[in-house]
Parts: structure tokens; sequence; C-alpha cells
């Protein structure tokens, strides 16, 4: 399985690095576009859809709202969109932190979890795709891109998996939720913040940066990786509801798109949002 895995990850890495890095953003779009519906077909899974009609119309419904935005060119303001992601990952917060009774409100409604998953895809593309389209964004004495941004965001996730996988296999005893995902603990979670706050230092030092800079690093860092625990326990609770071990097998040895996108769809958001902010 882990061999499986590994070969996985180096043949999607590369793919993805280079369509951030090199692809215009319409094709970018265009292709986080179809990896989101993917995402769609997943979460119809999750919703319980009885047919192979019924999930790829939900897949209809996902391309037409992000085929829309885009042919709109993105006329939802930032602060509109930034809000409607506050919103809802604040209000996923608060099912992840009441389950199993808060499952009353979404429990056997598949319109209910239908509605959840529109905003989850739509958030999470508009987020990945508006800060790939960043011109420029100075951070201490330097002028970054949208692409780069967005790797930075992936890294910060990236670092705090790995880092959050190893100090749990080695110091993790305290269940962080229990009720949603018995394998994550508390002391996994400190280590994958600290190891994310480790490389954004290491990073604002590598720029020169103030201590301005600092407080802004390690704010973002934190917001960005608490919400990246929020989105994968989210994922879990709908999992778990649903008796899903994986959104599917599409990734070998990973699981599903959600499986792999689940931290993304909320850390890539907060990050965005505290970006427009600054």
């Amino acid at each position: 399985m882990l061999k499986l895995r590994v070969i996985t990850a180096l043949i999607l890495f590369p793919l993805a690095v280079s369509g951030i890095l090199f692809l215009s953003n319409d094709a970018f779009a265009a292709f986080v576009g179809i990896v989101m519906l993917f995402g769609a077909y997943e979460w119809a899974g999750f919703a319980k859809f009885p047919s192979m009609p019924s999930k790829l119309a939900y897949v209809a419904i996902v391309a037409t709202i992000l085929f829309s935005i885009w042919l709109i060119n993105f006329l939802l303001s930032v602060d509109f969109m930034n809000g409607m992601a506050a919103f809802f990952w604040v209000f996923a917060l608060l099912l992840v932190i009441g389950y199993p009774g808060s499952s009353k409100f979404w429990r056997g409604k598949a319109v209910i979890i239908s509605v959840m998953g529109l905003f989850l895809l739509t958030i999470t593309w508009y987020a990945i795709v508006s800060l790939h389209a960043i011109t420029e964004f100075q951070f201490a004495q330097t002028h970054i891109s949208g692409p780069y941004l967005l790797l930075s965001a992936l890294m910060l996730i990236f670092a705090a998996d790995t880092g959050a996988y190893f100090s749990g296999k080695r110091f993790g005893k305290n269940k962080l939720a229990p009720k949603v995902s018995p394998g994550k603990s508390i002391e996994g979670v400190i280590g994958g913040l600290l190891l994310a706050l480790l490389m954004a230092l290491v990073f604002t030092l590598w720029h020169s940066g103030d201590l301005h800079d600092y407080l802004h690093v390690i704010g973002i860092t934190i917001v960005t990786v608490t919400f990246s625990v929020i989105g994968d326990l989210m994922e879990s609770m709908f999992k778990r509801q649903a008796d899903i071990k994986d959104s599917s097998n599409l990734l070998p040895g990973h699981g599903g798109i959600l499986d792999r996108m689940d931290s993304i769809t909320a850390a890539v958001p907060v990050f965005f949002i505290t970006i427009s902010l600054i």
C-alpha cells in the first residue's frame, strides 16, 4: 500500500506543480474545475444518490455553476465569496464539534448534503483559481505572484499533514475528535502546526522579513493549518455517516479526490481570505 501511495504521489505531484506554474489562469481554472467534478461525483456518494444518472446530474449541476462563475468573469465580488466561505466553514466547524448530535440536521437528507457539497466545491474552486490569478503580492522585499502564493498555501498544508502524521504516531495519546476521526490526536495537530510554522518562519527569514511580516506569517499559518484540520474532519464526518472508508478508488493507494483534497477545501479558502485582508 505504501509503495502504491508513493508511486501515485510521484505522478500527481509534478502534474499539479506544472499546472500551477505553467498554465494560464483560464486553463488552470478548467483544470481545477475538472478535478472538482470528480469530487462532485464522490460527494454524490456521501448523499447516497441511488443511481449513476442521478450522480451525473449532480456533477452537471456543479459544472454549470463553476462554468457560470467563470463565464461572467468572477462577477461576484471577492468580499461576497470570502464571506460565503467564512460562513460555510464556521458552520462546518459547529457541525464537527456537535457530531454525532449535529448529524440530525443532515443525516439521511440528500438535499441538504448535496447543497453543502455545492457550497464546498464552488468555494474551493473559486479560492484556488482566484489565488492563482493574483498578479502581484508584496511580501517583505519580494513580489510574489499568485501561482507561488498557491504553492505556499499547499506547502503549509503538506507540512501540517506530514508533521501531524509523524508526531501523531510517535506521541499521539489524546484523541482530537474520537467520534469523528479516532485516528487523529491533539499531539499530531500540534506537531503539524509546529512544522508548518517552522517552514513559514524559514520562508520569512529567507525573504528578510521584518517583525510585521513574521506576525502576519504566524497568523496566516495558524489559521490555515487549523482549518486544514477542520476540512479533514468534516469529510471524515460525512464518510462515517455514509459508512464509506474512502470517497472513491480513483487514486491508487490514496482513495479519492476528496480524500486528497479534504484539508485543501477549507485551508485554501481561508488562506485566500487572509491574503485578501492583508
